[in-house]
């Protein structure tokens, strides 16, 4: 995912497919408006260039880059304005609990937070308990794919 070859927007969802770097559990960011992709994981809460991120994966995979429908500007502005907020990396499920997260609760927290969408469409709010695991995220009803590369060619 060379700058030649697309060119990232605010708001797009970067989705790490599930490998040995992503703990067979997949692993996602979002992209902010300075092109770098704020996530939550578990070595901190990062805003990293495409190549920071894709030193984050020494066991290879695929991602996926995902366009929302709509909101991308929005849910990109409160990402990088809230990504200090993150303290520790743990599956809380509270879903208005910023410090304690994880990568996907981030990026459904920076759509809910900045547009009030639930992007999951399963009706969840910011006052629910519940766990945002990456593959609803990956196959949200608010993103299409852009396109799909293996972590060597980024």
């Amino acid at each position: 995912m060379s700058n030649k070859e697309v060119l990232l927007q605010p708001g797009d969802v970067i989705y790490s497919s599930k490998s040995l770097s992503t703990f067979l559990v997949g692993h996602c960011g979002i992209v902010g408006h300075d092109n770098r992709i704020y996530h939550s994981h578990p070595k901190g809460a990062f805003a990293d260039t495409v190549k920071q991120y894709k030193s984050r994966h020494p066991h290879g995979g695929r991602v996926t880059l995902l366009r929302p429908l709509r909101g991308g500007e929005k849910s990109a502005s409160w990402a990088q304005d809230n990504i200090q907020h993150v303290t520790s990396y743990s599956f809380h499920p509270h879903l208005s609990n910023k410090q304690k997260n994880y990568c996907s609760k981030f990026v459904w927290q920076a759509y809910w937070f900045s547009l009030e969408e639930d992007i999951t469409g399963r009706d969840l709010t910011n006052k629910r308990r519940w766990w945002i695991r990456t593959p609803l995220i990956r196959y949200s009803p608010g993103f299409s794919e852009i396109g799909v590369w293996e972590i060597a060619d980024l």
